[in-house]
């Protein structure tokens, strides 16, 4: 892949300041000159858009491999070995409904000892 790409450390997220000032000189090669055939573009183009989705892919999984370690053990324990994309979404949405209803009940707890 490219070299002037620098590697993250393991576990960082990214966030938009991580973007201010890079220079992606390729980039700017994606749009056709006028007078230029779409075909002979094509190349230019592929290039670019294949680093801009790795790099989404990229920010994707390290999003997930972050919700798998904020998630509890006992959650992780459900599932049988390797824990997927999709299930790490899924054991997320259980657990951030579960605190949810958790946060509720204590709300209502708290008003209710408030009021008498």
């Amino acid at each position: 892949m490219d070299e002037g790409i620098s590697r993250l450390p393991e576990r960082q997220l990214l966030e938009h300041r991580d973007f201010i000032g890079l220079d992606y000189p390729s980039l700017y090669m994606c749009k056709p000159k006028r007078g230029v055939k779409r075909d002979e573009s094509k190349e230019t183009y592929k290039l670019p858009h294949r680093l801009i989705e790795k790099k989404r892919r990229d920010r994707i999984n390290e999003c997930i491999a972050q919700l798998k370690d904020l998630l509890p053990e006992h959650l992780k324990l459900t599932t049988l070995g390797h824990l997927e994309k999709a299930v790490v979404l899924e054991l997320t949405l259980k657990h951030l409904k579960a605190l949810t209803a958790l946060t509720e009940q204590q709300h209502q707890k708290i008003i209710a000892l408030q009021n008498g």
